[in-house]
Parts: structure tokens; sequence; C-alpha cells
């Protein structure tokens, strides 16, 4: 996993939009879209901020036999073909899920229930796809 891979997933993991984070690590956005295109390599200095900042070690972000361990979401958005708008409205979906699910609107029985809606439409699709 290279470093742009690891600043992505790192920086949604800690809610950071790439501005902000560029902001807060002294440098301008353009400097930072380099890093994470690969045109350019961090400064060491500029690196061990970001490192610190995103809890790993600058040898982790260097080190491209490295890799994060992801979560399922990561998994399905980093693995995703190709971005369209299904995929955004997918991670819409994720987001309003965990927000539903860890507030306390709902029972124990209601989330159950809504796992098992989803469950169903999910094998529904499956089953008219073949």
């Amino acid at each position: 996993m290279n470093l742009h891979d690891k600043l992505e997933i790192l920086l949604h993991r800690k809610g950071y939009k790439k501005t902000e984070f560029a902001e807060k690590m002294g440098i301008t956005y353009r400097a930072f879209a380099n890093y994470l295109s690969g045109a350019r390599t961090p400064r060491r200095a500029i690196l061990s901020r970001m490192a610190e900042e995103l809890e790993v070690t600058s040898e982790f972000l260097l080190d491209d036999r490295k890799n994060l361990v992801l979560n399922s979401e990561e998994r399905f958005l980093y693995g995703a073909a190709e971005e369209s708008s299904d995929i955004d409205k997918a991670m819409d979906l994720l987001t309003q899920a965990r927000e539903l699910l860890s507030g306390n609107g709902l029972t124990a029985e209601d989330k159950q229930g809504l796992f098992s809606c989803f469950t169903e439409i999910y094998f529904d699709a499956v089953n008219k796809g073949k």
C-alpha cells in the first residue's frame, strides 16, 4: 500500500478534509496534492508531522510493503472498481446507517429488523441478477 492510499484512508478515519489537513501541517493544498498524487515525497519534517497527527510512524507511511488493516467499509470504498454516483450513494447510506444505529432512537429489536430488511433487499437484488 503506497503513501497516497495510506494518507487517504487515515485522513478519512480521522475525519479530515484534505484542505484542512494541509493547513494543519503548515503546507499548501497544492503541495499536499503532490504528495497524494505521488508526484513528490514530503520532506522529513513534514512527513514526521503528518505521521504524528495520523498516529503512525514516518517509516510506516513510506514503506509500500506495510499495509493498513482495513475495515469492511474501507475495503468496499477502496476496492470499488471505479468511482460512480452509486458508490457515493452507498457511502452516504453507510454514514446514515452508522448514525441511525449508534443512536438511542431505535430499540435493539428495531435495529435487528432494519438489518433484516437490508439483508432481504440484498438477496433479492442478487437473485434478480442471476
